[in-house]
């Protein structure tokens, strides 16, 4: 009896005096908070980023809006219409930046709304940015609402994509996924239409590329 007692009592001992033991305890909590500590860190940083990127996906459509509506001719042949789209699409490349351009899709269409039905409109002329998908001239497009234009007036039409890659994604796998961003805007043509190269009726239907 004296020995069990005797063992009895030491392992209560050592019990006791292993839930008093406070040493590494605040190495043991940082190791449970950690993963979470830095989910929320780089989270942060990823939210912050994207949010940033796609203000200036947005500014850049914008942009390229503006530019092309402001327009009354654009170029007097085919090469020099695409040379001064291309230019234009040079200041969405500055307006994304830091931000790669390269995944950025534009499509640039003026539509004419016929002249007894504002609801029926067509292609006039329509140019692709990065391979950006495009309807041919005379095919049927609605416009992105209803009743933003009038019977027989033409508006011009941004359409463009972005494909975002998060920074982190190689770091935090299956948490941050590549976004595809979309938007689209119509612009009213300073000048009442936008004429494409030489065609300055509007009736050959250049088709565009870039």
């Amino acid at each position: 009896m004296p020995s069990t007692f005797s063992l009895a009592a030491r392992i209560r001992l050592y019990f006791r005096t292993f839930a008093s033991d406070t040493s590494a305890v605040a190495a043991v909590e940082f190791a449970l908070i950690a993963p979470l500590l830095m989910l929320m860190t780089f989270g942060t940083f990823e939210v912050s980023r994207a949010l940033v990127a796609h203000k200036r996906f947005q500014r850049a459509t914008a942009m390229v809006g503006d530019l092309v509506s402001r327009e009354k001719q654009i170029g007097s042949s085919l090469s020099t219409a695409n040379t001064a789209l291309d230019g234009m699409l040079v200041s969405a490349q500055h307006a994304m930046e830091p931000f790669s351009a390269t995944p950025l899709q534009i499509a640039i269409t003026q539509l004419r709304a016929s002249a007894t039905d504002a609801s029926a409109t067509k292609v006039e002329w329509s140019w692709s940015y990065h391979s950006a998908p495009i309807k041919s001239c005379g095919d049927t497009k609605s416009m992105p609402d209803e009743n933003m234009i009038s019977k027989g007036d033409a508006a011009v039409v941004i359409e463009a994509q972005y494909t975002y890659e998060p920074l982190l994604a190689n770091i935090l796998p299956g948490i941050t996924q590549t976004m595809v961003w979309s938007d689209t805007m119509s612009f009213a043509p300073r000048w009442g239409a936008v004429y494409y190269a030489q065609d300055k009726l509007n009736t050959k239907c250049p088709p565009g590329s870039g």
